[in-house]
């Protein structure tokens, strides 16, 4: 099954993301997160990147046009910053489980920033709080200690920002991030018994026989956890 033309997908809401990446002279590069307020209906309280749902007038429905027009007006409406002089590049796609009853066709963005720039980025105060800089790896030990949540695309993100040996972002072709990231979703009983919500990504060997709409593994999820499972307030490789 492919699905890399959006406009055949019934029920599923268009999106763009936009990873800031902020370079520094004497440290790694910072990314801007922001928290999604808890009263969102879709992925609340969780800490993401700018972005959020194309509209019509954004350009041609499904048009390339339109996705980037989105990423831009979402990071200049959540986050206050202007990316007009800068080049978008398109480094990964995900599709939300067929089980959600939200579901986003989703194309994430990079963004390359000079040092100092957009220093004065903030969340909106509405859908979004806490606009914060910080690095990937910054990200991720607040995501160890259970301080925030991350829902598994930005967690997967980020561990590719934060991992030299991991794939990375930049090199990938825009050719090669046409095929969507579908995971499927599953219940499974812990330790005691209790059924957890595990997401299971396209190269999980029992992937191909999970109920629910599926995909070839695209190339690019080698390097990500198999599974991800819902452990007290965030996701968990497992």
């Amino acid at each position: 099954m492919t699905l890399t033309d959006p406009g055949r997908l019934a029920g599923v809401r268009l999106a763009a993301t936009v990873v800031l990446l902020r370079e520094r002279a004497a440290g790694d590069p910072q990314v801007f997160m922001l928290r999604r307020s808890a009263k969102s209906p879709f992925m609340p309280d969780t800490l993401v990147f700018p972005g959020g749902a194309v509209d019509p007038g954004d350009g041609p429905e499904g048009s390339d046009a339109a996705f980037d027009a989105a990423a831009r007006r979402e990071c200049r409406e959540e986050a206050g910053v202007v990316l007009d002089a800068h080049d978008l590049h398109w480094f990964d796609t995900w599709l939300t489980p067929a089980a959600e009853p939200r579901r986003y066709f989703a194309r994430f963005y990079l963004a390359r920033l000079a040092e100092g720039e957009a220093e004065d980025a903030a969340a909106d105060g509405h859908e979004t709080h806490e606009g914060r800089w910080a690095t990937p790896a910054e990200i991720l030990a607040a995501w160890a200690r259970e301080e925030v949540d991350l829902p598994p695309p930005t967690l997967c993100t980020l561990m590719r920002l934060a991992d030299e040996r991991r794939a990375g972002l930049v090199g990938l072709p825009t050719a090669a991030v046409h095929q969507p990231i579908l995971p499927k979703g599953l219940l499974q009983p812990d330790a005691t018994g209790e059924a957890r919500l595990v997401v299971v990504l396209p190269h999980d060997p029992a992937y191909p026989d999970l109920p629910g709409d599926g995909v070839p593994a695209p190339a690019r999820v080698a390097d990500l956890p198999h599974r991800l499972v819902r452990a007290g307030r965030t996701w968990r490789p497992c």
